[in-house]
């Protein structure tokens, strides 16, 4: 799933790392509070021979790697029941067949976990949520306490997006407004060389670890959408530190979401700004 080393090695570049998250935190879990072996699989190869050899008692996959030759359940795996399905953004067209059943043979309720309830697809699927790092002690948000010494003008506005396709021209027309307010800051994560012409004002940072970009959001006021990704964990780590979301809202709504982040919208509120 997102172990495998094109996809890990893509996030350590500034390539979407949301499934890693959720991955990682469910194995901290499990590990704290079962102790059991864990073995993570770095390519296809490793995992069918892995899945030859041994015998687990949980399978876990993302909404593409369950499934082997001709979009079946893997041939090692000999019980659906052991399966867990991490969808980390509501993808069921992808192990769910034209009759509304699964191609795997295992139940949506009891084997796919989610980052958040599942309003896009009627609540199918268990909230399994995450875990982020706590706020250093005695350390305030820019978010809560207003420059809070960034020395930065009044507002200080991360821009959520790495893929350059996040940049239509409209969003560049927004961008470029923003940027000329005096009070305004605006940091992007962007490539620093790349085919994205930001205004020179802009702070392009190039990618950051998960730590840097932590302390980024930490020194922020707002965290900017541009309507993709859809839910995404920035936003809740944002709100954690003291941001205040931007959050696109969707003319007709995309795959059953009204906003880039409808659980931010429904279960945090006063952090949540929306603009069409």
């Amino acid at each position: 799933m997102d172990s495998l080393k094109t996809y890990s090695t893509d996030a350590s570049r500034g390539g979407p790392a949301g499934e890693i998250l959720v991955r990682t935190c469910l194995t901290t879990v499990l590990q704290s509070l079962y102790n059991p072996s864990i073995d993570v699989c770095g390519t296809d190869f490793e995992m069918e021979l892995m899945g030859s050899l041994s015998s687990y008692d949980l399978y876990v996959f993302d909404p593409w790697t369950w499934a082997g030759k001709g979009w079946r359940l893997r041939a090692f795996v000999k019980d659906p029941s052991k399966v867990v399905i991490l969808d980390f953004f509501g993808t069921e067209t992808t192990y769910v067949d034209r009759n509304g059943g699964l191609g795997g043979g295992f139940d949506v309720q009891r084997n796919v976990l989610r980052a958040y309830p599942n309003k896009g697809t009627e609540g199918k699927g268990t909230f399994l949520g995450f875990y982020l790092p706590e706020p250093d002690e005695g350390g305030e948000a820019a978010g809560d306490a207003g420059d809070a010494g960034t020395g930065l003008g009044e507002a200080k506005v991360v821009i959520w997006g790495k893929d350059p396709s996040y940049f239509t021209p409209p969003v560049l027309r927004m961008i470029a407004a923003l940027s000329s307010l005096p009070s305004v800051t605006l940091v992007s994560p962007l490539p620093l060389s790349g085919s994205v012409a930001l205004p020179p004002s802009v702070v392009r940072t190039g990618h950051l670890t998960a730590d840097k970009y932590h302390d980024l959001l930490k020194s922020a006021t707002h965290l900017l959408g541009l309507g993709h990704p859809l839910l995404g964990p920035s936003g809740v780590e944002a709100v954690s530190y003291g941001c205040v979301l931007v959050n696109p809202r969707y003319e007709g709504g995309v795959k059953g979401y009204e906003t880039q982040h409808d659980y931010v919208r429904e279960y945090v509120g006063e952090k949540n700004c929306e603009y069409e």
